[in-house]
């Protein structure tokens, strides 16, 4: 029976070129400068924020997966200078049926590197290896084409579409379902 992660401390995952840590107060400003940003939140069920208070909320929400321990929330750096690039996570862990749900932001000028690919497989990888996870679940917002074809590249398959699931701006946008089996992706490399 392998270990399966326990809360007791937030792992640090890391890839060739990133480090997905803990988030922590410092990050706040790094938070305000990629949550307010109106291309990173296009596809987010939320506003740009505007002000510290406000990044120190989303701190405070990304801490709360941890806290409840139904999943983790990762500011993602580079490794070679520790710059905030984005954040990435695995929520709503059901422990009983073996599944989570995925998700990501990365900052725009860091869009089209590779980035969320490395950062996604990581994931997958610390949800096989330490949550015992059969299922990842990401939803992704129609139009969001980029984050798809992430998501197709590592092995999700699109199961559905969720009609007017999201509301933004006044407006109803569908949400893609994509999902990840195990059995799909038994060996999954960083």
């Amino acid at each position: 029976m392998r270990n399966i992660f326990d809360f007791s401390s937030f792992p640090i995952l890391e890839t060739d070129r990133l480090r997905l840590r803990q988030m922590k107060p410092s990050d706040v400003t790094a938070l305000l400068r990629h949550f307010g940003n109106p291309e990173v939140v296009k596809f987010i069920d939320m506003k740009p924020i505007k002000t510290l208070e406000q990044a120190d909320e989303w701190l405070q929400w990304m801490g709360g997966f941890f806290a409840a321990k139904d999943g983790l929330r990762w500011g993602i750096v580079l490794k070679e200078n520790d710059q905030f690039i984005g954040s990435a996570g695995l929520h709503n862990w059901n422990q009983e049926s073996h599944y989570a749900e995925i998700g990501l932001d990365i900052t725009p000028p860091y869009w089209g590197q590779g980035y969320a690919t490395e950062t996604l497989t990581r994931l997958v990888q610390f949800g096989w290896e330490s949550m015992n996870l059969n299922r990842i679940e990401a939803d992704v917002v129609k139009g969001n084409h980029a984050s798809m074809h992430v998501l197709q590249k590592i092995g999700f398959k699109q199961e559905g579409v969720l009609r007017q699931r999201l509301r933004k701006g006044g407006k109803y946008y569908d949400l893609h379902l994509f999902g990840l089996l195990r059995c799909d992706s038994e060996e999954i490399s960083v």
